[in-house]
């Protein structure tokens, strides 16, 4: 059966990118994400990056420098919407690997994010 008749329209499996067939995938694996739940916040995290990691808000006393960089917050110590943020930025990135076909995600696997990846498969 042809792999076209399998994926056409699918929003129940991630649809794989083949050679030459980059814009067709882009829209339904576009269609797939919007099925998802979490799948607006998904999309955001492919087309505008990962969200900051959660930094301690730091009290200043007069005087004192402020050129030293922001402390991140431990895991452990993160609140349940961070927490989702994180989940979601993850996941946008692992389900962007499962329509690749290993000879594609082979040349670009040194991307570390969702937004990452999407531009080099742009280029």
């Amino acid at each position: 059966m042809s792999r076209d008749v399998i994926t056409v329209g699918s929003t129940m499996r991630i649809p794989l990118l083949y050679r030459g067939e980059y814009s067709q995938w882009r829209e339904r694996f576009m269609n797939y994400l919007e099925e998802q739940t979490d799948g607006e916040a998904m999309t955001n995290s492919i087309q505008n990056g990962d969200q900051p990691l959660p930094v301690i808000a730091r009290v200043s006393l007069v005087g004192t420098a402020q050129d030293t960089p922001p402390t991140l917050k431990g895991p452990k110590f993160w609140t349940a919407e961070e927490k989702k943020t994180r989940k979601i930025d993850h996941l946008a990135r692992s389900l962007l690997i499962q329509g690749l076909l290993n000879e594609i995600y082979s040349f670009i696997d040194s991307n570390k994010t969702a937004k990452d990846l999407w531009d080099a498969l742009e280029r």
